[in-house]
């Protein structure tokens, strides 16, 4: 008996001693990368949202923390697969959008924290009643029509009737994923009671996929196009691409191809609506040159 109790405790020994899979770990602000193909969903946690806020304008960054072999392992392929990230806090949403010109929208406190619930839903139910089996570090496979088909992002969003999950279960005003290869902007939502014209919503930055599975993160707003320059008088008008929320001013200089010490700011500054807008500027110079400041 004694040998026995020997053998069990050096059982029990070895396997503390045994590394352990890693289990999803989630916490509020956490990206979760989503892809979804043939009612199978293969689930993500990027970790804090903050490792894309705050970045200088251009950053790039290529997203590594995730496994394109577990992705391929379930579809197959990335062909015809579809993507999107989602994050909340208390005060804030990122959602991923396909979009490329959403606009500002009044988001309550209500359909706020009916966004925040949806997304934090996704990270907590593989964990919730009953943690389901990991796939990796931080990822799952599941199949939205299996066992554990109630953890899927498939049957979250969609509140279990697997509709209108494009647009996060209709909780989005816009469509959340893209189909690869593709870019997904990045937008951060925060609930407002001003009506009729809420503050904008903030493009924080633009996730990039290839059919080859690199993901990429470039922060801050798309590089606006200067669409048109008219002259009457002394005034130059200057109209160029906009993208809702983000700032906008004209750099104006008289010697082309000068020092960038050349170009100086004019004081004007607009906020982008998502469609074209327009700057104008009083000069009594001959010639000038214009490029678009965006913020």
């Amino acid at each position: 008996m004694k040998k026995f109790l020997l053998k069990i405790l050096a059982a029990v020994t070895l396997l503390a001693a045994l590394p352990q899979a890693r289990a999803w770990s989630y916490n509020d602000g956490d990206v979760l990368l989503i892809f979804r193909k043939n009612s199978q969903d293969v689930e993500f946690n990027l970790g804090s949202v903050t490792n894309y806020l705050g970045k200088t304008n251009g950053y790039t960054t290529t997203v590594t923390n995730w496994s394109l072999s577990l992705v391929t392992g379930t579809f197959g392929s990335l062909t015809g697969a579809k993507v999107a990230l989602i994050a909340a806090t208390d005060a804030t949403n990122w959602l991923s959008s396909a979009e490329p010109n959403t606009t500002a929208y009044n988001v309550s406190a209500s359909d706020f924290d009916t966004q925040h619930g949806v997304i934090s839903a996704v990270g907590n139910k593989p964990l919730y009643p009953i943690a389901i089996p990991t796939s990796g570090a931080n990822s799952y496979s599941i199949d939205t029509g299996g066992q554990y088909k109630a953890s899927s992002y498939d049957y979250v969003v969609s509140g279990g009737n697997f509709s209108g999950i494009a647009s996060l279960g209709g909780n989005a005003p816009f469509t959340v994923e893209k189909a690869v290869p593709g870019s997904l902007d990045f937008w951060q939502v925060q609930p407002s009671a001003v009506y009729p014209n809420p503050p904008p919503d903030k493009l924080v930055g633009t996730f990039n996929i290839t059919t080859n599975g690199v993901l990429n993160f470039v922060a801050g707003p798309r590089a606006s196009t200067v669409t048109g320059i008219i002259r009457a008088g002394n005034v130059s008008t200057v109209t160029f691409t906009t993208t809702v929320g983000n700032t906008y001013s004209l750099l104006y200089t008289n010697k082309l191809g000068g020092a960038t010490s050349t170009w100086i700011p004019d004081a004007t500054t607009i906020t982008g609506t998502g469609g074209p807008n327009s700057i104008s500027r009083t000069t009594s110079s001959a010639v000038e040159f214009y490029k678009v400041n965006t913020q």
